[in-house]
């Protein structure tokens, strides 16, 4: 029901001194419905920087709290509930964490709320997960204080005398939409994930920046990415955890790819981890009683590929754009968008900020349709 949620993708992060809480606050843009019955989740798991690989980590138990803030009218920030009524729940390594769905909070269409977040862990050698990702209004930081969720002066919370730390974002947030509303969780490596592009609240790579203006309208979204991923290591089996999420959405979008030729996949390779997840996706029946859709982005050209990794870009590409054996309901093309690697403005990979923004306009443009929960949808069984 909002953009700027994601799965956790920084390497743990060891507190400093004494400090054993890490609390802040995190804006999220609501997609083009009013949404009530609103639900937080969180994640006890994240995907390693360098390999895109799930781990159950920190080892350690983390005690969470969260509260919603809803910024039109009066801003007055509302504690989460967990199991029937707990101010706190305990997440274990591996785990999702839900608060209860709160029944009188209701968010506008189109409108930025913020969700903030206080944790705990018991010792000062734990450790907290981590998002490295600047979204709206990212906060956060590490301090023995007490929890400030409630603050009141519109929510901004007062970090003098402690250390930085990590922002928390929610893995979700969910609701129900006055209004069907689609939503999508995007696959990603380090080109949608951001790198080379500038990390802020309204850029932060070429995904992002698409699902933030869909049709004047946020396209509520989550990313499940960080560099150095591929698809086989976000494939099923070896990535159960983010999996659990993609019951929730409407549509999967996989970016995934250009790690897998460069490890000297063959295209035999390639179409069986990408069918690993597609045939998957479209197992899921999502919130409206449909089959999961699923996008593809080309994989766009790179100085360090041989001639043969070209050849299997090249046919893979034209896979994907033909439906990938029926497992594909919209290919997005950005390799024009991308542009010529020589001109990217770190390395011959990683596109910048100006080309970023030429694929998300691309996306964007492919995703209107695709806000109707309904179009092109298959039916569940």
């Amino acid at each position: 029901m909002t953009g700027d949620t994601y799965f956790p993708n920084g390497p743990p992060v060891a507190l400093a001194g004494s400090n054993t809480n890490g609390q802040g606050r995190n804006g999220h843009v609501v997609g083009p419905s009013k949404v009530k019955n609103i639900v937080i989740v969180d994640a006890h798991a994240y995907v390693a920087p360098g390999s895109g690989q799930e781990f159950n980590s920190p080892a350690n138990t983390m005690t969470w709290q969260r509260a919603y803030e809803k910024l039109t009218g009066i801003n007055t920030p509302v504690r989460a509930l967990y199991d029937g009524g707990s101010t706190t729940h305990v997440s274990n390594p591996g785990e999702l964490i839900f608060s209860d769905a709160h029944a009188t909070m209701e968010w506008d269409a189109d409108t930025t709320n913020y969700t903030g977040f206080y944790r705990t862990v018991p010792l000062v050698t734990d450790t907290m997960s981590a998002v490295t990702n600047n979204g709206v209004g990212s906060a956060g930081f590490r301090t023995t204080g007490g929890s400030q969720l409630l603050r009141a002066g519109g929510g901004v919370l007062n970090n003098s005398g402690t250390t930085s730390g990590p922002a928390c974002p929610p893995a979700m947030v969910l609701g129900i939409p006055y209004v069907p509303m689609a939503c999508v969780i995007g696959v990603v490596d380090s080109i949608g994930y951001f790198k080379d592009d500038t990390n802020t609240s309204s850029t932060q790579g070429f995904f992002s920046r698409a699902m933030r203006n869909v049709n004047g309208h946020c396209f509520p979204w989550h990313k499940q990415g960080i560099d150095a991923n591929k698809i086989q290591n976000q494939m099923v089996a070896v990535a159960p955890v983010q999996k659990l999420l993609w019951p929730y959405v409407t549509d999967i979008f996989i970016q995934l790819g250009t790690n897998d030729i460069a490890a000297s996949a063959d295209l035999a390779t390639m179409k069986a981890r990408f069918s690993d997840l597609a045939t998957y996706a479209r197992n899921i029946v999502g919130p409206y009683g449909r089959y999961l859709r699923v996008h593809a982005s080309s994989i766009i050209p790179r100085g360090t590929f041989t001639g043969a990794m070209n050849t299997v870009r090249s046919d893979y590409n034209a896979w994907l754009a033909a439906g990938a054996d029926g497992l594909v309901d919209k290919y997005h093309d950005i390799n024009a968008a991308a542009g010529d690697y020589t001109t990217y403005p770190n390395d011959q990979i990683h596109p910048g900020p100006t080309q970023h923004a030429a694929m998300a306009a691309v996306v964007s443009a492919n995703m209107v349709p695709y806000a109707d929960p309904y179009f092109q949808a298959r039916l569940a069984a």
